[in-house]
């Protein structure tokens, strides 16, 4: 059999970095939950707190996978930290200045970077069921 025969993608997964990413995301998504969940309750309800506990996960998923990204690129861990505070902070510069040079713009690019926000961890969660039902 020849490989023109298979034109499929490739799907790329590690089922241990999907399950650090699980790790990190929710522990700490329960511990900043669990600093402002009171002054949170009082001020908007438990329709807030669920959002910002929704926010915090998607929000700690995002460094996960910035810090798999940066890893994967410089093959060292140090390395990749200083590279994604680097990459972190180029993001809040240039969303700071977004914001000054043109208010509606940053409110479109916000809702852009939610979104994109909340389909790392879908896309993920995808990725792994696909794995697991060809391995399986």
């Amino acid at each position: 059999m020849k490989d023109e025969e298979y034109e499929g993608k490739t799907l790329v997964f590690s089922p241990s970095r999907f399950i650090l990413k699980i790790i990190f995301a929710v522990a700490l998504t329960i511990g900043m939950g669990s600093i402002t969940k009171n002054g949170m309750a009082e001020s908007g309800g438990i329709a807030y707190v669920i959002f910002s506990y929704a926010l915090y996960f998607v929000m700690f998923w995002f460094v996960a996978t910035l810090f798999g990204f940066c890893l994967r690129a410089t093959g060292n861990y140090i390395i990749a930290v200083i590279l994604m505070v680097v990459l972190i902070a180029l993001m809040l510069y240039g969303s700071d200045w977004l914001s000054h040079k043109n208010p509606s713009a940053s409110v479109y690019a916000g809702i852009a970077f939610l979104l994109v926000l909340i389909w790392l961890p879908i896309n993920d969660v995808r990725k792994a069921i696909i794995y697991f039902k060809n391995t399986i």
